[in-house]
Formats: structure tokens, sequence, C-alpha cells
């Protein structure tokens, strides 16, 4: 399974070293990779993103009003999309602004990294050492701790 994160930024992040050596780690052990849109506005953006789901994706979107998972559960979500066939599971960070409703509607979960509001760039950083985490706790690798 292909796991894909989509994300709305003009720039590079003061987070990228971070994010960079949590891509590298989690390359042992998925096939992961970054698709940038450029912000502009909502509709744009949305027309960006939409471009880059297929039809067959399952699609997760980060979004304050999702629901809330612990690692474990996360790792257990990602398991069952792996055993399921799921060729690409595929995250979207939004924009400034948030998602078009038909990012919305598209979407085959609504996450959300807990109550507060992160910058965007923050909660891309978050979800890669998420991702990393889930395969950690999938692998046996000593990372997460209990």
């Amino acid at each position: 399974m292909k796991i894909v994160l989509i994300y709305v930024n003009n720039k590079n992040s003061v987070h990228d070293e971070a994010i960079n050596e949590y891509k590298k780690r989690l390359s042992r052990y998925a096939d992961f990779y970054e698709i940038r849109i450029e912000h502009s506005d909502i509709k744009t953006e949305c027309e960006n993103i939409e471009k880059k789901i297929e039809t067959q994706d399952y699609v997760v979107l980060l979004d304050e009003a999702g629901s809330n998972m612990s690692s474990i559960d996360l790792a257990e979500f990602v398991d069952f999309r792996q055993n399921n066939s799921t060729k690409r599971l595929v995250f979207i960070i939004g924009g400034a602004y948030g998602a078009a409703p038909q990012i919305k509607e598209r979407s085959n979960h609504t996450l959300s990294l807990g109550l507060m509001v992160w910058p965007h760039e923050l909660a891309r950083l978050m979800l890669i050492e998420q991702i990393y985490r889930v395969y950690s706790i999938l692998n046996n690798s000593p990372y997460h701790h209990k």
C-alpha cells in the first residue's frame, strides 16, 4: 500500500529538517510520498487536490472536527486498510482556511490531531511522525512506548 500526503503550502517549512528525518525513517517500512499543492483560494486548492486523488483511494482528511485516535488506534486503522487491499491511503492537510466542502465529502474518514488548532505545517510534521510511529508499532520497533 502506498501512503500519500497531499498538503497545501507555498514555501519551505521551518520543520523541514524534522520532516525529512521522519520520512527517511519511514522509508524503511512504507512507500510514502508527498504532493504539495500551491496555496491559493480555497476553490483552486480544492480543484488541485481533487486532481491528485484517484477513484479507488481511501482518503483521510485532517480536520479539527474529525475523530480522535490514539497512536495504537491509528496503527490498527492503517493495518486494516493494508489488509483490505487499499492501494493508496491518502491523507490531506488543507490550507490556512481548511478544506473545501467537496474534499470533505470525498473523504472516507476525517481525523483530528486533537481539539486544538495547529498550523498546517506543524500538523504535517505531526502526521508524518505518527505515520512513522504507526509502522514502528506494526513492526514491534522500540520507538513507541506504552
